[in-house]
């Protein structure tokens, strides 16, 4: 007969659980004692039969994976360095050497454990020992030579096939090893359900007998048990806001106040553990980008792009010094530039991929701040010059600008911020600053860029300094680039120990300051303009305010006095005042423009004789005008080029009024608009390239020509005013052509001999053949101006002479280097940007040839009209590398032309001359802005150099 159950009052619900359970607790004891000897029985079993077998087979698979990574190492560095020959890539190879021979050490103490894996262990030993023994260690012994492709490839397709085979005998380990650990799953599986089933059937032999006094206590535990179990529950699922109703016995009262205060530690737990794993999951990921753009930017862009990149910019040039249409070298131009343009870009990914892997590292050496300001602004004068703007430099004069610091950094720094500033400015100027303080041997060096671009909005500023990351960022954005420009000027000037800021307003134009602290370089000797134009009075003349500041800055210096006037008017007004020594003109002026002005001023009666000195912003400075000048220099001028170019005009209106002539006679004395028609007989390319930019510049046509036969064929066919010939030459010397010129019934141009010999017989050969003329290389476009002038003066018959090569010893003031005279690569640039960097491209590119033919001459014969012969190479390469300030490099193929083959210094010449070459290749780079290619020069690999 079933028990009743009186009913239950708060008193006895709130009874003490050991009151409550005294009658249950022996069978809940005993129930519980059962299943808890049951549960340690399959414990026992699970941990100590199955627990090895699972954890032996886990070693197995984590050994064989291991294994697998470090034989993939080793394949991948070897793979690398084959590829590419650089030793970096052989770092994976011995890490993985390392991480194999763990391994093998895991696998052979596993092996010994279990007897049944010891022959799979050793048959995958014996294949990675075929991979290393018959791969690994003859790529490390030997290695096929660069170039060649077969025998990489069969090196390659070895590897893979002994890869191959480990991989097969890896992947059956790993399947042997899978069906091991679920076979004990499997095991563990049916344990765990017959200790279930037995536990099943324990509880049910419990149930009857507890089921009496369960039913007295349901009333009583299971409401609120049954709270406190969904609050853990709820609690455990995620709820940590979920609480129990403290009612029922004494100690579940208590339990659902210690769980509730459980909830409560775990909400506080949990937000903390959240935070953490916020902040854990940033850096991981910051790591993790910084890993894959340190990957992927320093090996697959430097790989995959600049390879194959570097083919089409060096097959590019060299088409371009080939015979091309106009059209054709048009569009080769545009592929080079764009290339260029390409090629920048991934620099620019390059350098930051670097910055972000913390590899920046900074060069400490001397370098002159001012000559880096003037350097990038001549660099980039030609772009700001093609919008119509002004590149101005103002840097004080009052003190040294040399520093120990990388220049190079600098520089790249200071040419984004011009760039920028040119690329953002449509009209007005930009103006490079210097200033800075010494303290304590250290320079607080400030640098400013300002521009009268489109400024930049204040909502816009925050993204600037940004990677990847521009003011416009939207796709119809008018201006391109990667945004990481900024980004990693910011990050050099900031490793220099400053930064950069910005001051901008949106239409108002942007002011970038880079500040940054350098070590103070000892001065160096040099000599000092101040006080050249002492006493002279000069005239100044630019519509731009800041110019006109800048340049009575410079003028100031030197002792000059200068006038200031913004205008054509006011400078004529200014006469009224006084004379001047001479004046400066800016072209491009409103109103009145600089040539009209020019005109103008030769036809006042007090300054007609007054020297003229050109400024100008343009790429290109007309010559062909109605006026010539004394001088044109191009904005921004240096200051010693400015003092110098004065002092040298003023000397020679000085000399012109010695003579009784007019003080300031224009470079070509003859009617406004005449221009001479010129037959260039050169066989060199380069020293006809040169001469033909002299005479374009000089405003003459010109017609090149490649050797004394075609000369005279020329001259027999068309009408020609002037014949400019070279002594030595193919098929017919210049000697022969000038007589057989002589001899030929049509109208005799005047003869002008250029040859590089200096010799009186050759000069007085030319003039029994019937030159008019005689000029040494180099030749100057100064020296060559003043014999057509005397040709279109009716009145040729002079003997100029070019100044002579000087000895190897004795080159002052050469840049870059000590290697290329600094004068005449300033005369040079006069030609313009366009023309200066092909000159020099072409220079350049024909040098290396030439110099290994020299290296390989026959120097048993000593023939002077062998045109693969030492004399006549010699003789090639001597009159161009003079003409490019070259003058060591000319100097010893002087040597090497007058030398025989029992000369017992001609050995120590040729060595001097592949030495020398290789610095003139190193020069060129330098000088046309550090984006040329570093040619290996003779003797060794000699890419294409590219400006």
């Amino acid at each position: 007969m079933p028990l009743r159950s009186r009913p239950l009052t708060d008193a006895d619900d709130a009874r003490p659980l050991r009151v409550l359970l005294r009658r249950p607790m022996l069978v809940a004891l005993a129930a519980l004692t059962t299943v808890a000897l049951t549960t340690l029985a399959l414990a026992v079993a699970v941990v100590s039969v199955l627990g090895p077998r699972v954890d032996r087979a886990n070693e197995m698979l984590a050994a064989v994976q291991d294994g697998h990574i470090a034989m993939l190492d080793q394949e991948t560095g070897l793979r690398g360095f084959l590829v590419t020959r650089e030793v970096r890539f052989l770092q994976p190879y011995w890490r993985g050497v390392s991480d194999l021979r763990r391994t093998d050490a895991a696998l052979d103490r596993i092996a010994g454990e279990d007897p049944g894996l010891a022959v799979h262990v050793r048959e995958l030993q014996e294949a990675q020992q075929r991979f290393i023994t018959g791969w690994v260690e003859p790529v490390l012994t030997t290695q096929p030579a660069i170039g060649d492709t077969v025998a990489l490839g069969e090196l390659l397709s070895r590897e893979k096939a002994l890869f191959d085979h480990y991989r097969t005998v890896e992947g059956h380990i790993r399947e042997l090893m899978e069906e091991r650990r679920e076979q004990v799953g499997v095991q563990r599986s049916a344990i765990v359900l017959g200790g279930a089933v037995l536990g099943l059937v324990v509880a049910l032999a419990v149930a009857l007998a507890v089921r009496r006094a369960g039913r007295r206590l349901a009333g009583q535990l299971l409401p609120p048990t049954q709270r406190v179990r969904e609050t853990l529950a709820s609690l455990a699922s995620g709820d940590l806001d979920s609480r129990a109703t403290e009612t029922g016995p004494a100690e579940l009262r208590d339990i659902a106040g210690d769980v509730n205060a459980l909830g409560v530690a775990l909400r506080e737990r949990s937000d903390l553990v959240a935070a953490r794993e916020r902040e854990l999951m940033g850096a991981r990921d910051e790591a993790e980008r910084a890993g894959q753009a340190k990957t992927a930017f320093l090996a697959t862009m430097s790989h995959e792009i600049r390879t194959p990149l570097n083919a089409v910019l060096g097959l590019t040039d060299l088409l371009l010094t080939t015979s091309l249409t106009d059209e054709q070298r048009g569009h080769l131009e545009t592929v080079s530039h764009s290339g260029d343009s390409l090629l920048a870009l991934i620099n620019d990914i390059l350098d930051f991929s670097k910055i972000e892997a913390g590899e920046l590292d900074l060069e400490q050496a001397p370098f002159d701040i001012a000559g880096l300001v003037y350097d990038v602004a001549q660099l980039l004068a030609p772009q700001a010059a093609g919008k119509g703007l002004d590149l101005l430099v103002d840097i004080p004069g009052d003190g040294s600008w040399r520093a120990v610091g990388d220049g190079a950094r600098l520089r790249q720094v200071l040419t984004n911020l011009v760039g920028n500033a040119v690329k953002f400015t449509t009209a007005g100027q930009v103006v490079v600053s210097l200033a800075g303080e010494e303290s304590g041997g250290v320079l607080a060096c400030r640098l400013a860029v300002s521009d009268t671009g489109i400024g930049i909005p204040a909502g816009q500023r925050h993204r600037l300094f940004r990677s990847f990351s521009q003011g416009d960022a939207s796709i119809t954005r008018s201006y391109g680039g990667t945004g990481l420009g900024l980004a990693i000027s910011q990050r050099i000037a900031r490793a220099m120990g400053g930064d950069i800021t910005v001051d901008s307003r949106e239409g108002g134009g942007s002011t970038f300051t880079v500040a940054v602290r350098l070590a103070v370089a000892p001065a160096a000797p040099e000599d000092d303009p101040g006080g050249s134009l002492a006493g002279r009075r000069l005239l100044v003349v630019d519509d731009n305010a800041t110019n006109l500041r800048i340049l009575e800055h410079q003028l100031g210096r030197t002792g000059a006095t200068c006038v200031l006037v913004d205008s054509g008017a006011a400078a004529l007004a200014a006469l009224e005042d006084g004379s001047f020594d001479a004046c400066l003109l800016d072209l491009h002026m409103p109103g009145m423009g600089g040539e009209e002005l020019a005109a103008r001023l030769r036809a006042h009666p007090v300054a007609g004789a007054m020297p003229l000195v050109l400024l100008s912003s343009a790429a290109h400075i007309p010559c062909d005008g109605a006026v010539t000048f004394d001088a044109r220099l191009h904005k921004p001028v240096r200051p010693e080029r400015l003092a110098q170019t004065l002092q040298a005009v003023l000397q020679r209106a000085a000399g012109s009024r010695a003579d009784g002539s007019s003080g300031a006679v224009p470079a070509l004395s003859r009617p406004a608009g005449q221009r001479l028609r010129v037959l260039v007989a050169e066989d060199h390319a380069v020293n006809a390239h040169l001469i033909g930019l002299y005479l374009r510049q000089l405003g003459h046509d010109s017609v090149h020509v490649e050797n004394g036969a075609l000369a005279v064929e020329a001259v027999r066919r068309d009408s020609y005013d002037v014949v400019l010939m070279d002594a030595q030459m193919p098929v017919m010397g210049g000697v022969a052509a000038t007589t057989a010129i002589r001899a030929l019934d049509v109208p005799q141009p005047v003869v002008v001999a250029v040859t590089a010999s200096v010799l009186a017989s050759d000069r007085t050969a030319f003039h029994a053949a019937g030159a008019d003329e005689f000029l040494t290389k180099p030749v100057r476009m100064a020296t060559l101006g003043d014999a057509l002038e005397r040709v279109a003066a009716g009145r040729p018959g002079g003997i100029a002479v070019a100044a002579q090569v000087a000895p190897a010893g004795d080159v002052p003031g050469d840049v870059p280097g000590d290697v290329l005279d600094r004068e005449t690569v300033e005369e040079l640039r006069d030609l313009g940007e366009d023309g200066f960097a092909h000159l020099y491209r072409r220079y350049a590119d024909g040098l290396t040839e030439t110099v290994a033919a020299l290296l390989a001459a026959d120097i048993t014969t000593a023939d002077p009209h062998d045109e693969n012969g030492t004399p006549r190479l010699a003789h090639r390469l001597k009159g161009s590398s003079a003409a490019m300030g070259a003058l060591r490099l000319a100097e010893i193929c002087r040597q090497l032309e007058e030398a025989d083959a029992a000369s017992p210094g001609r050995d120590d010449a040729l060595t001097a001359l592949r030495d020398e070459s290789r610095r003139v290749h190193e020069a060129v780079a330098a000088l046309l802005g550090g984006e040329q290619a570093r040619a290996a020069g003779p003797g060794g690999p000699a890419p294409t150099i590219r400006a």
